[in-house]
């Protein structure tokens, strides 16, 4: 089976926007294999890195299923805001329909192009989103990460970093040679992250499958 055979079911190719998640029961199961069953532990890992707390306003870009936006809505509780934005709207009705709570709130938008105002989030995260962002427009996402995070807020970006073991499995499944995540490597932009004016940024290699990069906006000196 062929890398987009695998992957057709689940997304749709927008040239202007990337890829967008269709099949969410099939997202779900791909996760699901992929984190061996571990992924609540992975989700428990970036609230935690994220540094959201109670009261605090999060955003997950790219939320797909709306799983890292509920244990973010967990963490900062009814007094704070999880908000989940994503491309496809049929995602975003989906997890409408499911969160309910005052506190939850899902948008349909690009990662490049966010319907958000200006310093709205204490916490931005994007999971597993960059590679599936056109080349052209992931230094725009980025810049949008900055715009809508507040002075001393954190960002979090991650994406899929497997062990050679894994690796070696998955490049045989996907039909292709090499390396089948080279281009997921979360550190591949650090430098624009850095270039926007994000600071402290610290990897994190997870147990779980996953590279972490966070980051935090610095207060402005006067």
């Amino acid at each position: 089976m062929s890398r987009n055979q695998l992957l057709t079911p689940m997304f749709v190719n927008d040239a202007d926007t990337g890829l967008v998640i269709a099949g969410l029961r099939r997202y779900n199961l791909f996760t699901s294999v992929f984190f061996l069953g571990r992924h609540r532990r992975l989700l428990a890992e970036f609230v935690t890195l994220s540094g959201a707390r109670l009261g605090a306003r999060a955003l997950d870009i790219g939320c797909g299923p709306g799983k890292l936006v509920r244990a973010l809505g967990e963490a900062v509780g009814p007094s704070g805001a999880a908000v989940g934005v994503d491309p496809s709207a049929t995602a975003v009705a989906d997890n409408s329909d499911r969160d309910r709570a005052a506190h939850y709130r899902y948008v349909v938008g690009p990662a490049q192009s966010l319907p958000l105002t200006d310093a709205e989030f204490d916490v931005v995260t994007c999971t597993f989103v960059m590679h599936h962002i056109p080349e052209s427009q992931r230094d725009a996402a980025i810049a949008e990460m900055w715009r809508v995070v507040r002075p001393g807020g954190r960002l979090l970006l991650a994406d899929a970093s497997p062990s050679p073991r894994m690796r070696k499995v998955l490049s045989l499944l996907l039909g292709r040679g090499g390396d089948p995540f080279a281009d997921a490597d979360i550190r591949h932009y650090a430098g624009q992250v850095e270039a926007v004016g994000f600071t402290d940024l610290t990897y994190t290699q997870s147990r779980d499958q996953t590279g972490i990069l966070t980051a935090v906006k610095p207060v402005a000196h006067h």
